[in-house]
């Protein structure tokens, strides 16, 4: 160790930058506790602006709006395919060939399975064919795709009531029935 090491040593002095570090921080720490005097007179004094001048006017509560029953909404239109085999069905319904007619309207409805008039189509071509629960089921279908449509809508109830006589259900033939009169009569 050289003698200015030792010197500095026994002295506490540091040399370099720990040194002038140490030079620095009471200047600094004196410098961070110096504040701006307090104000002794009250504070500026800004104009306010005059508030507007208060109107009282009698509010007349808002119309109810009139809101219209949304519309039922519309199936799509059927495809032409859908419609050719349906009229196909019909015809052979007609000359007494209930299977080819079943046959017809289910291709129908592989093409368009959410109209609710194929599946009423369905379920008379069913109930002429003894089928009543599927007949029952397919009125049901198309109940719950077509609403709004009141004509069809009665049709799907009359297959219902004789889908529900011919399995003896005379209970249900009945509330099918009361059904079927309200919707003759507009009620609903």
């Amino acid at each position: 160790m050289d003698a200015m090491t030792q010197w500095q040593r026994r002295s506490g002095r540091t040399s370099g930058i720990a040194g002038r570090i140490l030079w620095l921080l009471p200047a600094l720490l004196l410098g961070a506790c110096a504040v701006p005097a307090p104000r002794t007179g009250p504070p500026p004094s800004v104009p306010m602006p005059a508030p507007p001048p208060v109107v009282l006017e009698e509010v007349q509560p808002p119309e109810p709006e009139v809101v219209p029953e949304p519309a039922a909404p519309q199936p799509p239109p059927t495809a032409p395919a859908a419609l050719a085999l349906a009229a196909q069905s019909d015809q052979a319904r007609a000359a007494g060939d209930l299977r080819l007619a079943d046959l017809r309207l289910e291709r129908a409805l592989r093409i368009a399975p959410r109209d609710p008039e194929l599946w009423s189509r369905l379920a008379r071509v069913r109930l002429e064919q003894g089928e009543f629960v599927q007949a029952e089921r397919m009125a049901q279908r198309s109940l719950q795709l077509g609403s709004g449509d009141r004509a069809l809508a009665l049709a799907n109830w009359r297959i219902i009531v004789d889908a529900r006589e011919g399995m003896g259900d005379t209970e249900g033939a009945r509330r099918a029935i009361d059904e079927v009169r309200r919707l003759e009569s507009g009620i609903g």
